[in-house]
């Protein structure tokens, strides 16, 4: 019975959510969607003791509340007394109210729910969510409204995932103003360190991007004949098993070929991540700089130690820029 009741708390959470949100939408009310999905776990699982069926919010029921001037929760307790009136005491004559007119009701109640102002706004929007709305749509009219939303919810999903695992990465300099930027095409080339700043979820639909650019400084490495390598991990965020994987492997094959790489701006959910599978046990602790609100950022405190580390063997363009002791106020990030 498991498949089915995952299947019906999934299926009456999502329903429950969908109309609230329309609603709220409408009403400009604010919407706590852990505090809802709490109640109606708490209200089942009671419920469960009492061989009760299990409740959700529902799409017509509480439209037609809404639309009938209802403003607080107590009159979803109303229809449910009146529901209850109906069934024990009205049974007989109830059966011969017209489907058809109990139908039109349904119809109206949809008709009114539909926010045209805000469906063209979505049209508008982009492909993504043109293609979430006639998808959404389709299944409600051919499927059942019901499985739409679940249908809906799933396609939102498939089509997020691509866009989240863009993985952006972008060299650095620390150009002749010393000032520590974006690298610009007419930059003087740097043949002492190399310096990435990425951006993005680094989650396994990731990757491969962060496999690409692990291959591109590792061809420069060996091409440049460069030594050391910053990565500014400041913009990183949600590290899972893959992608510290993936690390790992870089790390220790640049440790292996005599370069040496450096991360900043490693911020908590990285340096947890990095805990839990024991970094520390085989990286130096010199090289990883931790986000910290300091004077400096952990970017120039990284530049500053491979400086130190260069001493006299640097190129011409880090021996105009090189700063040591005091002179590191001298070196400056730009955003």
């Amino acid at each position: 019975m498991s498949g089915s009741a995952l299947a019906i708390a999934f299926l009456g959470l999502l329903e429950a959510l969908a109309i609230a949100k329309s609603i709220a939408n409408t009403t400009r009310q604010k919407l706590d969607y852990n505090r809802q999905c709490f109640a109606e776990g708490i209200a089942n699982v009671t419920g469960g003791f009492f061989q009760c069926l299990p409740g959700s919010g529902s799409l017509t029921r509480s439209a037609i509340n809404f639309q009938a001037g209802a403003v607080t929760r107590f009159s979803g307790i109303f229809a449910a007394g009146t529901v209850a009136l109906v069934v024990v005491a009205l049974a007989p004559y109830a059966r011969y109210i017209p489907k058809a007119a109990l139908a039109g009701l349904l119809v109206i109640t949809a008709a009114r729910l539909v926010d045209w102002k805000r469906l063209k706004y979505a049209m508008r929007a982009s492909r993504f969510d043109r293609l979430l709305v006639v998808v959404t749509a389709f299944s409600a009219i051919f499927i059942s409204v019901e499985f739409s939303i679940l249908i809906g919810v799933a396609i939102s999903i498939l089509l997020f995932i691509p866009r989240a695992a863009v993985l952006s990465f972008s060299e650095l300099t620390v150009a002749n103003d010393r000032v520590v930027r974006d690298r610009l095409p007419n930059d003087p080339v740097c043949t002492s360190l190399l310096l990435y700043d990425l951006e993005g979820e680094l989650f396994f639909g990731a990757a491969p991007q962060l496999e690409r650019l692990f291959d591109k400084v590792r061809k420069r490495t060996e091409d440049e004949k460069i030594r050391f390598v910053i990565l500014r991990m400041k913009h990183t965020r949600n590290p899972d098993m893959v992608s510290m994987e993936r690390f790992d492997h870089f790390l220790h094959q640049m440790e292996s070929r005599g370069v040496i790489v450096l991360l900043c701006g490693v911020r908590h959910g990285f340096a947890s991540v990095m805990e839990n599978l024991r970094f520390r046990d085989w990286l130096p602790a010199d090289r990883v700089f931790y986000e910290e609100k300091q004077a400096f950022s952990a970017t120039l405190k990284a530049v500053h130690h491979v400086y130190k580390l260069l001493g006299e063997n640097t190129c011409e363009h880090c021996r105009r820029n090189q700063a040591s002791g005091s002179e590191l106020r001298e070196l400056y990030y730009l955003v």
